[in-house]
């Protein structure tokens, strides 16, 4: 945990006009921090110099107001997908048309390239049945009491005159909670340092570069800068480690064990050590750096609309009072559940997905083309007006007054959609609710009036200054 001196003027961006943005009308609407889009009239090196500094900031005026924007790029097309139609051909009932584009591959490439993030085909399928069970609702009711525990202990430290950066507050919590519901509690490995070499990875290899434009073929591997490789070994150290440290013959139930225990029912086939080494980097990526950066969003919008932290609180309170909660709590907690959708929907794990049309298909009234380019951006169409009743407004009761905008086929997506949806996915929701209930019930959340953090894409979807935080203990 990172510690502040005082409360720094100008830590967090201030932004012009914020304060108007924060109080919009009578019932004290916060408008949460977004990325400017481009006004239109950029010319391309100015556009393309904004979409590689802040990807989220290199798409016009026109990806909001349509369903999807087509440009034409390198010989073939560039289509924006923002439509919740589109999103879903794409990802789902014509997903075999439809590859990861070789950026999408390159990325993180060098980390994940046998695991579930990268793989396809039966390779995939072989993955995806191994790790599966782990995320099953009975696996993970047992892990709840724990998920409490390790809350416990870690805001037992916390100090009311003490200012944290709230992201790595977050990123520390939620590998503590890896390591011990996933992981096994491992011992002989530094924590910190593998915290800080996910971190690392995810920003190396993760950030776009101008050569990223190009049209590279697959095979061309994409290098990450030598901060990025060292911490890279550590990973591949760390994992190795925890690998070699299981009996073959009795490896555990936890991620490791069935990592290494799983096999393909149809072929007997087990994974190789690559893919159990790659598929574990992943899990060190996907399920401890998003689900921080949530937590991290949310906590950051409670404190800056009291009206939800308090309704949130009273929530919990009345359903379940001073006891521990437990799995079976989570589904009582409609509002708690609210609030983590809304910052889902605001700050999406995976705001920008990209494919790349394998053979000709019709999409929203256009013909695909093989090799044409689709970016899928979930980002937009959580925030477009064509969508959303005031986008940009953080407003949790809008998934209680309209259920079905978290049902499927809404325009509502941060964890993808299709066969390849997050395989975590319901262990993320699960673990940011039981995080974010236990600090509510316990703690008021303090964060400097001026600070509106851009939110900036690298992999994640991460502030780009920091948040100071306080948490002080309720009375």
């Amino acid at each position: 945990m990172r510690r502040f001196a005082a409360w720094i003027d100008g830590e967090c961006l201030l932004r012009k006009g914020v304060s108007d943005l924060t109080h919009s009308d009578e019932r004290s609407k916060f408008v949460a921090p977004h990325a400017e889009p481009l006004k239109g009239d950029e010319n391309f090196v100015k556009s393309t110099y904004k979409f590689l500094k802040n990807p989220l900031e290199g798409f016009g005026p026109l990806a909001y107001r349509q369903p999807i924007v087509s440009l034409p790029t390198f010989g073939y097309k560039t289509h924006v997908v923002s439509d919740p139609e589109g999103m879903l051909t794409v990802l789902g009932t014509e997903a075999r048309k439809f590859e990861k584009a070789p950026i999408d591959s390159r990325i993180l490439s060098a980390a994940t390239k046998e695991g579930l993030l990268r793989v396809k085909g039966d390779q995939w399928k072989k993955q995806r049945r191994g790790v599966a069970p782990i995320f099953r609702p009975k696996y993970m009711e047992n892990l709840a009491p724990m998920i409490s525990s390790v809350v416990g202990q870690y805001t037992d430290k916390f100090s009311s005159d003490q200012t944290y950066e709230l992201n790595q507050l977050m990123a520390d919590l939620t590998f503590d909670v890896l390591s011990k519901a996933l992981l096994g509690d491992p011992k002989g490995v530094d924590g910190e340092k593998l915290r800080r070499a996910t971190r690392k990875v995810v920003t190396s290899a993760g950030t776009l570069r101008p050569d990223d434009l190009l049209p590279w073929p697959r095979w061309v591997p994409r290098p990450i800068l030598p901060g990025g490789m060292i911490a890279l070994r550590r990973l591949k150290t760390a994992a190795n480690q925890l690998l070699d440290s299981r009996d073959p013959d009795n490896p555990g139930d936890d991620l490791i064990g069935l990592l290494i225990g799983t096999t393909d029912p149809h072929t007997g086939e087990a994974l190789t050590h690559r893919e159990r080494r790659d598929n574990l980097i992943g899990f060190f990526i996907a399920g401890h750096e998003t689900t921080a950066l949530t937590l991290t969003w949310a906590f950051y919008l409670l404190a800056k609309d009291p009206n939800s932290f308090q309704k949130a609180r009273a929530e919990i309170d009345d359903k379940i009072g001073e006891r521990k909660i437990v799995y079976s709590d989570l589904q009582q907690l409609e509002f708690c559940r609210a609030v983590v959708n809304e910052t889902l929907r605001l700050f999406p794990p995976a705001p920008i997905l990209i494919r790349e049309c394998q053979e000709e298909t019709e999409l929203l009234g256009r013909i695909m083309s093989p090799r044409d380019i689709l970016i899928l951006n979930n980002y937009i169409m959580h925030r477009t007006d064509r969508l959303w009743d005031e986008p940009n407004v953080f407003d949790p009761d809008r998934f209680i007054r309209s259920p079905t905008l978290s049902k499927k086929g809404a325009a509502f997506m941060p964890f993808g959609a299709g066969p390849r949806i997050c395989v975590g996915a319901a262990f993320a929701m699960m673990e940011a609710l039981m995080v974010l209930c236990n600090i509510v019930r316990e703690f008021e959340i303090d964060v400097p009036a001026d600070c509106f953090p851009n939110p900036k894409m690298t992999v994640t979807l991460r502030p780009e200054t920091d948040i100071p935080v306080r948490f002080r203990r309720r009375i």
